[in-house]
């Protein structure tokens, strides 16, 4: 239990970096309407709104967390205190995978609304609404991740968004159609990691259901097995080995590296130990304290369903069931073992199949639907 505690204290403090969460977010329509996939939102009531979860910094698009609240019409107008209490309603957060956006979850968001739940979306920080003006998705994302590695004090990712997504469970725990004690959590790939993060972070989270985003990032620096998660962000990485590279270049060759600091080479391997820098500096405390296998228990005993492909490259099995039993020994000691579910698809790889979608909608079905 010592040693859970020391877990959950360093991934609170990594989420917070000295930031005092607002006691009551500020929430307002969005400024302008997104281009909304409506033909897939037909018949739902819909809300297009904007959180700002960094009052210190209300000028930057990123303290904005662009949200679309989707829900059934019957839920959306309570009159009255024992009207509310009836209607209440279980909520999902959805989470998108990189360099996409919210409205590439219209289809499940649309589904899980039908389903009878408020079902949630966000843009995540650099992504979709929050983009780098002249910039990709991608591009100003991996422009944000090296700027942290320089320093910048951001922690884009994971962290931050677990931070943005702990404010929107403090609007939801407001809103009087929301059952704030049945509020779920799934995501892809991107969003699976934050998923497990914020349900280890924050019991709110009443199941957690993260796809292809659960890994142990300590045993695939180990094993060398982290060149597909690398390939998957790799300029940060890049420019790590580089200052990594000139680094080493000035202790050994002082007099040898150009005035301007460069090693004149372009090319940097990317090694364990860049990796593993970079991991420190991004993710402050992860391979020490709150990797997968130190995280995961910290769920128990709520329900936690885990899915991933047998062949994935960025979330190889081997870490995934090392983090796996972790978390099976702490539901087991908790006699919650029926609320922990593993569900590998054999032979996929990276990829967020179909049949995830169903295991997730009978799981929090089963948990949280049906248990009003």
């Amino acid at each position: 239990m010592a040693a859970q505690s020391q877990s959950l204290t360093a991934l609170k403090s990594a989420i917070a970096r000295s930031r005092t969460a607002p006691g009551s977010p500020q929430v307002c329509p969005a400024p302008s309407s997104p281009t909304a996939p409506r033909p897939k939102f037909s018949g739902l009531e819909v809300e297009e709104l904007q959180l700002c979860s960094e009052l210190d910094n209300v000028a930057s698009r990123q303290a904005w967390v662009p949200l679309r609240i989707v829900r059934q019409p019957e839920a959306a107008a309570l009159n009255g205190p024992q009207q509310q209490q009836q209607q209440q309603q279980p909520a999902v957060i959805l989470l998108h995978a990189t360099g996409v956006d919210m409205s590439s979850l219209a289809e499940q968001q649309a589904a899980f609304a039908r389903r009878g739940y408020i079902a949630v979306a966000m843009d995540c920080r650099y992504h979709g609404a929050r983009s780098e003006t002249g910039a990709g998705a991608r591009d100003g994302y991996q422009l944000a991740l090296i700027r942290a590695w320089h320093g910048s004090g951001e922690r884009p990712f994971l962290l931050d968004n677990v931070w943005d997504l702990q404010r929107v469970l403090d609007y939801l725990q407001q809103r009087p159609d929301v059952d704030a004690a049945r509020i779920a959590v799934t995501g892809i790939s991107l969003g699976g990691m934050h998923s497990w993060l914020l349900a280890a972070a924050d019991d709110r989270i009443a199941a957690a259901a993260p796809m292809i985003g659960v890994q142990h990032f300590g045993w695939a620096v180990q094993q060398l097995r982290y060149h597909a998660r690398v390939e998957s962000i790799p300029l940060v990485f890049q420019a790590a080995a580089a200052d990594m590279q000139q680094a080493q270049q000035q202790q050994q060759r002082p007099t040898e590296v150009g005035s301007n600091g460069s090693s004149g080479s372009g090319s940097h391997e990317i090694s364990s130990e860049v990796v593993t820098a970079v991991w420190n500096r991004l993710l402050p405390g992860l391979l020490e304290h709150y990797d997968a296998p130190q995280s995961l228990p910290l769920i128990a005993p709520r329900p936690l369903l885990v899915a991933n492909g047998e062949l994935d490259p960025r979330c190889p099995m081997q870490g995934v069931e090392l983090a796996m039993a972790a978390a099976r020994a702490a539901y087991e000691q908790q006699g919650a073992g029926d609320k922990l579910q593993l569900y590998v698809v054999p032979g996929c790889t990276h990829e967020c199949t179909a049949c995830m979608w169903e295991q997730v909608h009978a799981f929090f079905d089963r948990h949280l639907l049906n248990a009003a």
